[in-house]
This record gives structure tokens, sequence and C-alpha cells, in this order.
């Protein structure tokens, strides 16, 4: 079940990301996104291997990395279409302040499902199940990419994110 939601979830960025680079045009915005998560991921896999925290570390087909640390029940496992409860901390990559946290409290974000997350959200709490926590970090162009959040989250923001999955509904 696991596989074949990785598979489906990562199908559509793959087909795209294994294409030749002389069938994307140089002014395609899919090739500035691929180009932008592929330097982003290398730029992470450096910055992880420099500080010595890169065991355990996976790349997802989309560009993201990542390290579960506590995979959860094992069963339940959430789905776009659902709001989650999770507890946790979005940093940026050179930067261990804290951005923002859910101050370790439980928060749904109002209800928000989380198809309506950014798209490394939609991914990573896809990889763990109910009561897992993972270590996310997402290239730009899975989070908020080049606008960021303006007196928040800079332009092109590489992040990185803590996240307990507490639950689901």
């Amino acid at each position: 079940m696991m596989i074949k939601r990785l598979f489906f979830s990562g199908l559509a960025i793959l087909a795209i990301a294994i294409l030749p680079s002389s069938c994307l045009k140089k002014d395609d915005p899919a090739a500035d996104f691929f180009e932008t998560v592929q330097n982003d991921t290398q730029t992470i896999r450096a910055y992880l291997r420099a500080k010595a925290r890169d065991s355990g570390i996976i790349i997802h087909p989309s560009g993201l990395v990542y390290k579960v640390l506590e995979p959860g029940n094992g069963v339940d496992t959430i789905r776009l279409d659902q709001t989650p409860t999770v507890i946790f901390k979005r940093m940026l990559l050179w930067d261990d302040r804290v951005l923002e946290s859910s101050q370790n409290l439980p928060t749904d974000f109002d209800g928000r499902k989380l198809k309506d997350h950014i798209a490394g959200w939609q991914i990573g709490l896809r990889l763990i199940s109910k009561g897992g926590h993972i270590l996310l970090y997402i290239p730009s162009s899975l989070a908020f990419g080049k606008t960021g959040i303006p007196g928040t989250i800079p332009p092109s923001a590489i992040l990185v994110c803590d996240v307990k999955l507490i639950d689901f509904k």
C-alpha cells in the first residue's frame, strides 16, 4: 500500500523529471520548476553532509529530502482529502531559528485539508502513519516558491519542517 501511494504521488513529477533536458524549453515553467528542485535538493544534501546529519536521509522522487524519526502505527495513513492534526516547527535550512511552530501543541490549521498545504507536506505526511514523526527538508518549489510569505518566509526558501502527525479526520 505504501509503495503504491509513493508511486502515484511521485509519478507525474518523476515522469517530467526524467525527460531529457532537450524536451524542456529554456523558458518553460516546468523546466524552471524542476531545475530549482534539483538545485535545492543538491543544496540540501551538501548541507546535511557538511553538518554530518545525512544518516538515514531519503530522497523522494519529487526532490523532497526526509528522515522518518518515528514511522507511526503503520496502519492509519492520511489522504489528501483529510485534515491533519500536527505538532510542528518550521525553520530555514541555513538558520536554526524557528520561523513558525505550533508551540508544541496540536493544530489542525483551522480545519485545513492536507491538499491545501504545501506540496512538501502533502508528500511528506503521507510517508508516515498516525503517531509518526518526520523531518522534512523541502525544496523551495515544493514550499512557498519564489514568492515566499512576506515578513515570514523569504522567497526561494528551502524549509526544514519537524512534523509529528498526531491524528487526522
